[in-house]
């Protein structure tokens, strides 16, 4: 392999999808990997170009407000979508395409595809209405199906995703885990305070933070929840009551919140990951999750669980919490520690060995044919 290897990665402005992105090409400067980063799902905002201007040293950016797969209408902004990817492929001639979304795979590609399936919206509906997803969305399972055939390797952040997605999905391609992770952040001398801290996405009924608002006024700690409010498929507006809502917060804004709360639920119907949760778990603060496989499987006994459907039971495993001091800070050191397992070190040392071995994988290939 040569010694400066280009990647065309793609990323969306959306979601955890970019903190991953960020995280892994910061951590990609190690190996002096070029990393030629496109982003759709809408411009990127001030404190994302703030962040992508950072690694300049390894990044060259790309940036669009092509629809993703999964908004409204948004088949004429995938096909131009993928003329603009195979623009940037024929100008940058990249040794591997690295996509985090479901994109439309350009024939002439010649060079090993590897897709994250981060989620999708087929596992996102058996987990939130607990069927099938509808036929409507026949469209994106069909876009979803050919990028995962075409790939030359397929990433999930979980075991239990890999499983479930293998499950409703028809998957050729072979599939493997990395797990995503979060750099650590310098140690905080700021003091604990006594609330309880939140974040996602509130317009996503899979987020389930209505549970959170439900019981919050009987919950003795004050509930905070940061997140954008407004669907960017609909421009439809959640609001939240019995909490304090933070809105939308850069990634240094979120952290200084989650260095001060003492606690951090996530009510989360579905979970591929979460990205929030482990830097919530890095900031010392103690878990109360979702009792998901996703979710267990990350964080075992690190965390305490609840039913997400059962209101009584988040407001029982807070409240237990908040009654007892040591219990509390027991937990919150037990989900600092797991949070060791997750690192950006890690995660890029396991993705530049599915590179390197993709890589030589096509070059025994070509000498085959050349034979």
């Amino acid at each position: 392999m040569q010694d400066e290897l280009h990647i065309l990665m793609t990323t969306d402005t959306v979601g955890g999808v970019w903190t991953y992105s960020i995280t892994l090409c910061k951590s990609l400067q190690t190996y002096g990997v070029k990393v030629h980063l496109a982003a759709m799902g809408g411009f990127a905002s001030q404190s994302q170009r703030q962040e992508v201007d950072a690694l300049k040293e390894n990044v060259t950016f790309y940036d669009s407000n092509y629809k993703l797969e999964w908004m409204e209408n948004p088949w004429e902004d995938v096909d131009q979508a993928q003329h603009w990817l195979h623009s940037i492929y024929l100008q940058v001639q990249p040794d591997l395409i690295h996509l985090n979304n479901f994109a439309k795979i350009h024939p002439d590609w010649k060079c090993p595809i590897i897709t994250v399936y981060h989620s999708c919206v087929a596992t996102w509906w058996r987990s939130v209405h607990k069927e099938p997803i509808p036929q409507a969305w026949n469209l994106y399972l069909n876009l979803l199906q050919n990028t995962l055939k075409a790939s030359d390797r397929v990433v999930a952040p979980s075991k239990e995703l890999l499983l479930q997605a293998t499950t409703i999905l028809d998957i050729d391609s072979p599939g493997m885990v990395i797990y995503n992770a979060r750099e650590d952040r310098p140690s905080s001398e700021v003091k604990k305070e006594n609330f309880i801290l939140a974040t996602g996405r509130v317009w996503d009924e899979a987020k389930n933070l209505q549970l959170l608002e439900a019981c919050a006024k009987e919950i003795s700690w004050p509930v905070y929840v940061a997140g954008n409010s407004t669907n960017p498929a609909s421009g439809a507006e959640v609001r939240l009551q019995n909490v304090k809502m933070l809105g939308h917060l850069t990634s240094e804004e979120l952290n200084a919140w989650m260095q001060r709360a003492s606690i951090f639920c996530s009510p989360a119907k579905y979970e591929p990951f979460g990205l929030a949760i482990l830097e919530a778990a890095k900031a010392g603060c103690a878990l109360v999750l979702s009792n998901l496989r996703t979710l267990k499987e990350l964080w075992d006994d690190a965390a305490v669980y609840f039913n997400p459907n059962e209101k009584d039971e988040l407001w029982y495993q807070i409240q237990q919490l908040i009654d007892n001091r040591e219990y509390l800070e027991v937990q919150a050191f037990k989900a600092k520690q797991r949070s060791q397992t997750y690192t950006a070190s890690k995660m890029a040392r396991e993705y530049m060995r599915l590179y390197t071995y993709l890589l030589r994988n096509l070059k025994k290939k070509l000498k085959q044919k050349s034979v």
